[in-house]
């Protein structure tokens, strides 16, 4: 079947129940090479976890309502998220970004006790990052025992030490050099989302990761037009937000497994993280 280029546009995309209709839109860019980008909906093969070892709190659909729009989020307490995304993508790009509006519900405190944000890919959605024992999971992680609250929302971190490239196999991680940026949520019961991407790129041995987030203390909305816009350009440009450095990280998908997934988790259930519109982008 023709691919309808039409419909990868600012104003072509229809929003239903907790993320985008599914489908695979190529858009020549870069010369010769399509950008892939894959929108999820809702549905049977949407993978919602119970973290093991006594946690019993579960991911749901919050619907925030801003300017008579209806905003349908993953809301993550204790608990994480997992997604297919479709052969027409599949295993073989050469560099992805996983793509999102993010922000957090608020407690109007630090927190403390070592909160714990893992957003990233993984192979396939049996065994997962909150699970007893993961299969493979790449992607970001904060590490820092403290969130720095400010009064509308919260820092990744104090800005010690900044998130890291992290690799979870069974159950040992190992990260990489933090990058050189914090990002941050803001109130989620405000109009103030932000751009978090993550942007992967294979090599052998090491893969290596850069993201683009909100990276200082100012609010502001960013509008599903401005994300859909900047989500497949390769240089993105969000009033409020930067890009990283480049941290590199060993990864050996033939051994444990080719990465075919997101994966979002977060171990905390007094803010709540709440995830809108994710997308998976084929840059290259």
């Amino acid at each position: 079947m023709k691919k309808n280029h039409s419909m990868f546009n600012r104003r072509g995309f229809i929003k239903r129940g907790l993320l985008f209709v599914p489908g695979v839109f190529y858009i020549p860019k870069f010369g010769s090479n399509p950008i892939v980008v894959e929108l999820f909906n809702r549905d049977g093969s949407e993978v919602i976890h119970i973290p093991r070892g006594g946690l019993n709190a579960a991911s749901v659909i919050k619907a925030r309502t801003f300017s008579s729009v209806v905003d349908n989020r993953i809301q993550l307490s204790n608990s994480n998220f997992a997604r297919l995304w479709s052969s027409d993508l599949g295993t073989s790009w050469t560099t992805l970004r996983l793509a999102c509006r993010i922000s957090m519900t608020l407690t109007g405190a630090d927190l403390t006790s070592t909160p714990r944000f893992s957003y990233g890919v993984c192979s396939g959605t049996s065994n997962i990052y909150m699970d007893a024992t993961t299969t493979h999971w790449y992607g970001l992680l904060s590490i820092e025992s403290a969130w720095y609250y400010y009064t509308n929302g919260y820092a990744f971190g104090y800005g010690g030490t900044h998130p890291q490239p992290t690799k979870r196999i069974t159950t040992t991680n190992t990260s990489g050099s933090s990058w050189n940026v914090t990002p941050r949520a803001v109130n989620s019961t405000t109009e103030n989302r932000s751009v978090l991407f993550l942007d992967i790129t294979k090599g052998s041995p090491n893969f290596t990761g850069k993201i683009f987030c909100r990276n200082g203390d100012t609010t502001g909305d960013v509008t599903l037009a401005t994300y859909l816009a900047q989500a497949v350009l390769s240089s993105p440009t969000v009033t409020n937000h930067t890009m990283s450095s480049d941290v590199t990280l060993a990864i050996d998908e033939a051994t444990n497994g080719y990465f075919n997934a997101v994966n979002i988790a977060w171990n905390r259930s007094d803010a709540l993280m709440e995830i809108s519109d994710i997308a998976v982008v084929r840059l290259a």
